[in-house]
């Protein structure tokens, strides 16, 4: 349940007290039937401040009221039972809990450019969370509707104020997902792709990070860097995403690929499969070249959010050292007004020119 949930496991008896006190929640998975454990317990919890909540995790059965009492006793602010918990806590830590829009934001959000279509398409991402984490079936034609309205919205707006309208109304995980998005629409455009490979590639931007709902967001959302056990758990969501998508979605087989490799890196240190050069398919390299703009550009509180241009400064420097392809940079650059050479061999010498010049 731990590894699960991103959590750090203490074992009753064999850590330090000091261990305890920053801890936000913390969850008691111990029998209390058992005199000694509840001995342990109650010395350890002296040590967590008052105001903390303290999950206990109790079986169900004849002895069910009596262990209630018991947690009540050791101080528990609530009980779950340990059958369900996991996927109760689950749901607690994930993306899933979107926060409430007033009537007022709903209404500003409606109004502002492009806010129906990304409001839709955040619908639609819910869905998905929520289907994952209960392992329930999706629906295709959803995603695929909500994925061209985006399409449509931006080539009505443009790509840019497509963006500044999801950064000012949308936060986290959903944002980042509807700036993919939003970002591979502006790739359609600019490339002109044909209907086919546009619902491809629209599709999978929607679906790309949809195995983040199993990822606890206090890492997803963790402003400082990530100790490697949580990168460790991050690493998991491109798996959960095509897994997922496998079992319930009649999802083409490329776009299976690209949600499960949108990590991976031309010189082969990305991940899930450490996949290398042609091994990694068109339409994921696009996919991958979308992620990493919209990383860039999104909105966080503990990171500085970069202009398109800059962004694409930063795609030129991972094309150079072989991680990402330049074709999709090149078009992407075009969608966003920067003009880029027609071969890497002609980015070379630009880049050499400026750093000269510098």
């Amino acid at each position: 349940m731990a590894g699960a949930l991103g959590a750090r496991v203490l074992v009753v008896g064999t850590f330090s007290p000091e261990e305890l006190p920053d801890a936000g929640e913390v969850i008691v998975d111990v029998d209390l039937r058992d005199m000694r454990s509840i001995d342990l317990v109650k010395h350890a919890l002296d040590y967590v401040p008052g105001g903390r909540a303290r999950t206990f995790l109790i079986d169900d059965g004849s002895s069910e009221r009596l262990l209630r009492v018991q947690a009540n006793a050791l101080g528990a602010t609530r009980h779950l039972l340990r059958k369900h918990a996991l996927a109760q806590l689950l749901r607690e830590c994930s993306v899933v809990e979107r926060r409430k829009r007033s009537a007022r934001e709903m209404a500003q959000l409606a109004a502002a450019p492009g806010g129906i279509s990304s409001a839709r398409a955040e619908d639609s991402l819910a869905e998905l969370f929520h289907g994952l984490l209960s392992n329930q079936p999706m629906s295709l034609r959803g995603v695929s509707a909500a994925a061209a309205g985006v399409l449509a919205s931006v080539g009505e707006v443009g790509p840019a104020q497509w963006l500044e309208t999801v950064r000012a109304h949308h936060e986290g995980t959903f944002q980042h997902c509807l700036l993919v998005t939003g970002v591979a629409a502006g790739f359609v455009r600019g490339a002109r792709l044909g209907a086919t490979q546009a619902g491809a590639l629209m599709n999978a931007a929607l679906l790309h990070d949809i195995g983040k709902a199993v990822i606890p967001k206090y890492i997803l959302d963790k402003p400082g860097k990530l100790t490697p056990e949580e990168f460790g758990v991050i690493r998991q969501h491109p798996v959960a995403g095509h897994d997922y998508l496998k079992r319930h979605g009649s999802v083409l087989p490329g776009i299976l690929d690209a949600v499960r490799h949108h990590h991976e890196a031309l010189d082969g240190s990305g991940y899930p499969d450490g996949l290398k050069g042609e091994a990694i398919a068109p339409l994921t390299r696009i996919l991958t070249v979308c992620d990493v703009f919209a990383a860039l550009v999104e909105t966080r509180p503990y990171k500085t959010t970069r202009t398109p241009t800059e962004a694409v400064e930063v795609l030129i420097d991972m094309t150079l050292t072989s991680k990402i392809d330049y074709a999709p940079v090149r078009m992407l650059a075009s969608s966003f007004g920067v003009v880029l050479p027609a071969t890497v061999g002609g980015l070379v010498q630009q880049v050499a020119g400026v750093r000269a010049r510098g």
